[in-house]
């Protein structure tokens, strides 16, 4: 068993593969060390989508920060088009293809106001994170609680849920 402890910048970047790694349209790289002074470890992700990019480009923080650590995450577009910039759509585009993702649900409430549900598979995603809490080492969570870290700036009416378990696995 290994006793080491994985820095959270690291393991934000593997929160974020995780949430992907499923997405035939997305590769998120390893983290490296940066000597540009805007950040002091960076990350890329490429997109082979433009719609998708555009969607990533407008909802992820580009940078992040713990403690005295700066994480810069670097976009890569390999597409050319244009979307809306309706918040919902985006989050429909990001993860369009995507295993993760049961489906996105679009509804109104008593007010009219729109609610967006993300809702991810009934499934715990996992990755080696030298996880001394953990006998092999790993991180485990759902993807909603990455989402919701990863996300972590986006407004009222994004929701990211787990779909319940009794559900089967088509579409309603």
């Amino acid at each position: 068993m290994n006793l080491t402890i994985e820095a959270p910048w690291y393991t934000f970047q593997k929160k974020v593969k995780a949430l992907f790694e499923q997405d035939p349209d997305m590769k998120v790289g390893e983290v490296t060390e940066q000597e540009d002074g805007r950040s002091d470890y960076v990350f890329c992700i490429e997109v082979r989508n433009h719609e998708k990019f555009l969607a990533l480009d407008r909802l992820l923080p580009k940078l992040r920060e713990f403690g005295n650590i700066r994480l810069g995450i670097m976009l890569f577009d390999e597409e050319n088009s244009n979307t809306e910039d309706d918040r919902i759509a985006l989050y429909k585009t990001l993860f369009e293809g995507n295993a993760i993702v049961k489906d996105i649900k679009d509804v109104s409430d008593f007010t009219g106001t729109r609610h967006g549900f993300i809702r991810f598979k009934p499934e715990v995603l996992q990755f080696q994170d030298d996880n001394i809490d953990d006998y092999s080492g790993n991180w485990s969570g759902l993807a909603q609680d990455i989402a919701r870290e990863v996300f972590d700036h986006e407004m009222f009416g994004i929701h990211f849920c787990t779909a319940d378990k009794s559900e089967s696995g088509t579409e309603e």
